[in-house]
């Protein structure tokens, strides 16, 4: 019995010193790692104001829990004397190291998701064209960046694709389509400072060019949507067949009027033109023959009319609020909340407009609007004194924002509830090179910033290690 009691004892005395050892490595981490987050991580914001790194206050509390855990321990084992056995120090430095995986997937926990750069193109240099804009190619997720002086597709992990040189005879991309129906994107070109004299029309899988139409008279609107290529020159909205460029139907415009903004859609061909008095209006247009089905007036405001949607309905945003039209021309609501529409922060996902609409001072709210009768869906503020900073679209027909305030965030929303399907993740903005005009496709960012010092595409990854 006495031998038995001695083993006991001793095994109970063994087993103090490795939890003691234990408890101190990962007092020890997380020691180290609080004072990582506030002497590298921690903003000059305070922490009331949002400055505070994520998870912070939990970890404190755990360091103390350790520490005071550890504390008690090896009072325990200085009085059992354990520490005289050369053997069970042995055995607890082993072991002891093991509690530091679970310490710091704890930590992981806490702090939540955050990412950095994980891949890059080279920056272009300032011989580089200034950037327009970008599309995405949804069948092989790459993205395509659209410059004065020509057009680069990079893949799905951001290497360089195919590209198109802007032509030796002096001419220059000056504008593009805001849509991509058939995966195909409209390139229009400029010469002599005249933009809109020739369009071309690019697969954007392939690079390859479906076909080129010389415009006499140009107007540099253009728009593609459906199976429909629409310019607007010599107050004549002029529709093109998508595939072949070969012209369909030509429909003129009111006496005096000319075109701002196009868009088609399987139903109708919607146009906002500006009178000379300086009224502007809606027309709307059949996308078959071009025949005028109806015509609303708009409000005026600072900004010119911006068409958003031909499809469920015609919407359009004018004198700050989003107007829905019937099929009819009939207005569904007489208003809305205050929609910007010059600021090209809004996305567009199926019958959802989201929008960043400013509130107050420097805070902004998200709001997300129905495009089949202009309802307000929900609104959702980021934070005190935050702002958004670009919007873009997520896997699964989702919302991808990044805020921008003490830290950045990339949240993952639903459009139609606002609601965030995860926890967002901390940008480690500190090694993002994001440019103030800056489209966002899921993960991967594209600089639309003059000067060519940025990379032109960069994607983001999780952080590994703290």
């Amino acid at each position: 019995m006495d031998n038995g009691s001695s083993f006991g004892a001793r095994l109970w005395a063994g087993a103090r010193l490795v939890a003691a050892c234990a408890l101190t490595a990962v007092a020890v981490l997380y020691a180290v790692l609080c004072v990582k987050l506030v002497a590298v991580d921690m903003t000059e914001v305070v922490c009331s104001a949002g400055g505070c790194p994520r998870g912070l206050g939990w970890l404190l509390l755990w360091a103390f829990a350790a520490v005071a855990g550890a504390s008690l321990l090896w009072w325990a084992v200085l009085r059992g004397r354990a520490y005289r056995s050369a053997a069970l120090w042995a055995v607890a430095l082993f072991l002891s190291p093991a509690a530091l995986l679970p310490a710091w997937q704890g930590f992981e926990w806490l702090r939540g998701p955050h990412l950095t750069l994980f891949g890059y193109q080279v920056p272009e240099g300032p011989a580089a064209g200034r950037p327009l804009g970008a599309w995405e190619e949804h069948g092989s997720g790459s993205v395509i960046r659209v410059r004065t002086d020509g057009v680069s597709a990079y893949d799905g992990e951001g290497r360089h694709g195919w590209g198109i040189a802007a032509p030796p005879d002096g001419a220059a991309v000056c504008g593009m389509s805001e849509e991509t129906p058939a995966r195909t994107g409209l390139l229009v070109y400029g010469r002599g400072g005249v933009c809109g004299s020739r369009l071309v029309a690019v697969d954007l899988a392939s690079g390859r060019q479906l076909w080129a139409q010389d415009v006499p008279d140009p107007s540099g609107t253009v728009s593609a949507g459906g199976s429909l290529v629409l310019t607007a020159p010599g107050g004549t909205v002029v529709a093109r067949d998508l595939a072949t460029g070969t012209e369909r139907w030509r429909s003129p415009l009111p006496e005096g009027a000319t075109a701002t903004g196009l868009r088609a859609g399987p139903d109708r061909v919607l146009v906002t033109a500006r009178s000379a008095p300086g009224g502007s209006e809606l027309l709307a247009l059949d996308p078959a023959t071009g025949t005028p089905a109806w015509r609303a007036s708009l409000p005026a405001g600072a900004e010119p009319a911006t068409i958003v949607s031909a499809a469920p309905a015609a919407a359009v945003i004018a004198g700050g609020r989003l107007l829905v039209f019937d099929a009819r021309g009939g207005q569904h609501t007489e208003g809305s909340p205050y929609v910007p529409s010059a600021d090209g922060r809004r996305i567009r996902l199926g019958d959802v407009l989201v929008v960043a609409v400013p509130e107050r001072e420097e805070r902004e709210v998200l709001a997300g609007f129905s495009l089949t009768d202009g309802r307000l869906l929900w609104r959702r503020p980021l934070g005190d004194d935050w702002s958004v900073r670009t919007l873009g679209a997520a896997a699964g027909g989702r919302v991808a924002v990044v805020s921008r305030g003490p830290y950045s965030h990339l949240w993952d929303l639903d459009p139609r509830t606002g609601t965030a399907t995860a926890e967002p993740a901390v940008l480690r903005v500190r090694d993002l090179p994001m440019g103030d005009r800056t489209v966002l496709y899921g993960r991967t960012f594209v600089n639309l910033d003059p000067g060519g010092a940025l990379p032109p595409v960069f994607d983001l990854g999780p952080v590994l290690g703290w």
